[in-house]
């Protein structure tokens, strides 16, 4: 079974076809700068090398044309089974779902809570809807792996009938990275194990954590919408809602202008005043830039209390997992999120840090707790749960 994954951004667009449940991918392909008048586009068949072009790509229509095109080179529209999408969050949904209208009127109607995630999958779906009419598609929500949290971590201490009435209750995101990251420390170091825990670091442009007991989510750090938790690239992260009130009432902001600066004016991008790349903050930061050590000092320190929280809601953890662009690739930041947490048992071996791996164990040889560095891949999670929903409609 071919399943091609499509993976939206606002100004670019991925995919991979991959081979089920062989797991092998056949064909990717990356645009970029989507509405320029000179986009890039790199693909690469199996076996082959890649390549990369330049070429007009005014919309999101004509991203995903030039990539079926390109994929006809290596096999017949008709010979993919589904289109899997990793999808954000809907109302009353969750798990795999085919993307029916019910579905989109769903993802609609939670458009206020991810504004940007929604309204780029609205797009790219509507797009597949009139380049491939004959063939399903199929949404993973991200909220799917955080359906077993309990009452406790995802109930707010608001009345009761917002819940009843309109679903105001933690929902939890990055689902699709965080069961990766759950079965692959599974197979690797947990097989001969009964009961295993693990907290879950994915941090980059968009960060969370995430604790796990047996393959399980418990809680998470993001909530009803992916604005809170953890500070992200441009979004809030936790806030103290009377102090959103405040400022509101002092600047004398709509719900919409408060809205936009909570997703593209806030995060790290709102403390360091320069960008929401720790890159850009690591330089600043060595370079005596305050603010860039704000940001930077900060977004380890709520790192740092969320693993405390979930080591004390699991009882005690086996492993801490680092995956995303930041949690691979900084270790200047890994070594601030576990610093003085020798006496909960994370000891952090400083050369291994420093060395990078790409995967890898990173605590010293005398650490309790295994801490752990690896590449997550929501493509083949994605992948995996839509071949199983298309078998089961097809059985």
């Amino acid at each position: 079974m071919n399943i091609l994954i499509a993976n939206p951004g606002s100004t670019s667009y991925k995919c991979k076809l991959i081979s089920m449940p062989d797991e092998d991918i056949l064909f990717q392909a990356v645009v970029e700068r989507i509405g320029d008048e000179e986009g890039l586009i790199s693909y690469q068949f199996a076996g082959k090398e890649k390549v990369s072009e330049t070429r007009a790509v005014p919309d999101y229509f004509k991203a995903v044309h030039l990539t079926l095109e390109l994929l006809q080179q290596f096999c017949e529209i008709n010979t993919v089974s589904a289109v899997g999408f990793k999808t954000v969050h809907a109302r009353g949904v969750s798990g795999c779902a085919a993307l029916t209208d019910d579905v989109l009127r769903a993802m609609e109607e939670y458009m206020p809570l991810v504004p940007v995630h929604n309204q780029v999958y609205l797009t790219a779906i509507s797009v597949f809807q009139k380049l491939l009419p004959q063939i399903p598609l199929v949404g993973l929500f991200e909220t799917a792996f955080h359906t077993e949290i309990p009452p406790e971590a995802y109930l707010y201490g608001i009345p009761y009938r917002y819940y009843e009435d309109y679903g105001v209750r933690k929902y939890g995101f990055h689902g699709a990275s965080h069961r990766y990251i759950a079965e692959w420390v599974k197979k690797q170091y947990a097989q001969g194990s009964k009961t295993y825990k693990l907290i879950s670091c994915h941090l980059g442009g968009s960060s969370s954590v995430c604790a796990i007991k047996d393959g399980v989510s418990i809680d998470t750090s993001m909530g009803m919408s992916a604005q809170c938790g953890l500070l992200n690239a441009k979004r809030v992260g936790d806030l103290d809602s009377f102090a959103l009130l405040y400022i509101m009432e002092k600047e004398n902001l709509s719900i919409g202008q408060m809205r936009e600066i909570l997703i593209s004016q806030s995060g790290v991008y709102g403390i360091s005043g320069l960008s929401g790349d720790f890159r850009d903050i690591e330089e600043a930061m060595h370079k005596g830039g305050k603010q860039a050590e704000y940001a930077f000092k900060t977004f380890a320190y709520v790192v740092k209390r969320y693993i405390g929280e979930y080591v004390a809601i699991l009882n005690g953890t086996d492993y801490i997992v680092f995956t995303g662009g930041l949690g691979q690739n900084s270790p200047a930041m890994r070594s601030e999120i576990l610093s003085n947490m020798e006496n909960i048992g994370m000891i952090l071996d400083t050369v291994k840090n420093n060395e990078n791996p790409r995967e890898g164990i990173i605590s010293s040889s005398t650490s309790p707790i295994k801490i752990m560095v690896m590449q997550t891949n929501e493509e083949i999670v994605v992948a995996r749960e839509v071949e199983k929903f298309i078998r089961a409609q097809t059985a």
